[in-house]
């Protein structure tokens, strides 16, 4: 009877080793499954990323581009503008004359009297 039970026992861990084997070949298989598809998802969000930059960049371009011609167009609004007006007049030479003297007694340590224009 001990080699009937020693057979059935040798029976049953061969079943299950080989139980535990195909578990693991499962559990490789998936793995295996799992890394591919997280390859795929990664190339994926690599293009969508580029996708986005892409059209980020096109969008700024078209901001700069819009930005460019409306300083252009400023700047020959002032040109036109400066073309058309009068000449502008300088300051009159007694009130720099006044003024430079102001300066040089502030600086020089010539009183707080302010020369008469």
């Amino acid at each position: 009877m001990a080699e009937r039970h020693g057979a059935i026992d040798s029976q049953a861990v061969d079943a299950a080793f080989n139980r535990v084997l195909d578990a693991e070949a499962e559990a490789r298989a998936a793995i295996a499954d799992c890394r591919e598809r997280a390859r795929a998802q990664v190339a994926a969000a690599g293009r969508a990323a580029r996708a986005i930059a892409s059209r980020a960049e096109r969008r700024i371009q078209a901001a700069n581009h819009i930005a460019d011609r409306g300083i252009e167009r400023g700047l020959a609004e002032l040109a036109a503008a400066a073309a058309s007006a009068p000449p502008a007049a300088g300051p009159d030479t007694a009130t720099v004359a006044r003024l430079t003297a102001r300066l040089a007694a502030e600086l020089t340590g010539g009183g707080d009297a302010e020369p008469s224009p």
